[in-house]
């Protein structure tokens, strides 16, 4: 009798263990929403009566529809702590924005993200636009003529994966829209972990600092104090200035049949490979080049310089005076320099893109 009671209450206890780890299964399961690039192109058109995907995920996207404030969603968690979708701007246009969003009573929070240019506008696009997931790995805001109006660029850079990570674990961050490679990695996401990913250089309190172009790597005077996590150069791309801890984006001089280009591309130090550059320096409209001991300068007065061998200035970003800190954003390649407002003067994002 003991033992029959004993074997009920096991029973009882295993029963209320699996329905707890299937409880949490499920709500992990649903505190996100991700794609897989190998499933093909998915269109989310936004109307007024709602947002319509083609070819949608087998899992499901917690679609939301409309709500008062914040319109037509895309993709909120369980809880609705926040929710991706098309927040309306003015009459007629809307944002593709990320922010807190309560099902219950419909209402919305403050924005946390919306997509911008490299200056920090907001993109405003017609009602009527669609966010893509091209089987290319990227994610287009596209209007309703067909025109991209925004995208992280992560078009042939490995990504497999999309993630919208609706709750704070580890080291995530809530609300946050991510792109990974098939190895895990974080190609692009959208509130970049400035700290990890970014290369920061005060220019204003600090003398010039030259980094030459040598056979065997590059060497920085004076060299800072932290990391610059310099690489010694592959085969097919060399001698980096700069790379960030994942190997995602290199800044260095490039070796081309004539010389060396100043640019940032795709980088992987596992592999020891790099992808096509996303960025050349250039003036004019023409990538400009060095032999092996140009230089690549910050200066003190707030530009950044390359110089030939011979110490000609080849080019410059003319803005001397004006800028005070640089800062190499690895989630998204982009060089970027700010003045004491922290106001963007100059980005490479602006500037002559790879041809």
């Amino acid at each position: 009798m003991v033992s029959g009671i004993m074997a009920r209450s096991s029973l009882l206890w295993l029963v209320h263990i699996l329905v707890l780890c299937a409880l949490t299964t499920v709500h992990a399961q649903n505190d996100k929403f991700v794609y897989k690039f190998s499933s093909g192109d998915m269109v989310c058109k936004n109307s007024q009566a709602g947002v319509s995907c083609t070819n949608p995920p087998r899992s499901a996207m917690n679609t939301a529809g409309f709500s008062p404030s914040h319109h037509n969603i895309i993709s909120f968690n369980a809880d609705g702590n926040y929710a991706l979708g098309f927040e309306t701007a003015t009459s007629g246009s809307v944002y593709l924005s990320i922010y807190s969003y309560n099902p219950r009573d419909k209402s919305a929070g403050p924005f946390i993200w919306r997509a911008a240019t490299s200056s920090g506008v907001h993109v405003q696009v017609p009602a009527a636009s669609s966010l893509k997931f091209s089987k290319s790995g990227n994610i287009e805001l596209i209007d309703t003529k067909g025109v991209v109006q925004w995208t992280p660029m992560a078009a042939g850079l490995g990504v497999t994966d999309f993630q919208f990570n609706f709750r704070k674990q580890s080291n995530a961050i809530a609300g946050n829209m991510l792109l990974y490679n098939q190895d895990r990695q974080v190609v692009w996401q959208s509130i970049p972990d400035v700290e990890k990913n970014s290369f920061k250089f005060d220019m204003e309190h600090r003398p010039d600092m030259v980094c030459t172009n040598q056979r065997q790597g590059v060497q920085c005077t004076p060299p800072l104090e932290y990391p610059m996590h310099p690489s010694k150069g592959s085969d097919s791309h060399r001698n980096l200035i700069s790379l960030d801890i994942n190997g995602l984006y290199a800044l260095g001089f490039e070796k081309s049949t004539r010389g060396f280009h100043l640019s940032i591309y795709p980088w992987s130090p596992i592999r020891n490979t790099a992808g096509p550059a996303i960025w050349r320096a250039a003036t004019r409209g023409a990538n400009v080049l060095v032999d092996e001991r140009g230089t690549f300068t910050f200066s003190h007065d707030g530009a950044l310089e390359l110089k030939d061998s011979h110490n000609k200035l080849v080019w410059t970003t003319n803005t001397q005076g004006k800028a005070s800190d640089l800062n190499f954003n690895l989630d998204s390649g982009e060089l970027r320099l700010y003045n004491v407002g922290r106001s963007i003067v100059w980005s490479s994002a602006e500037r002559h893109r790879a041809s």
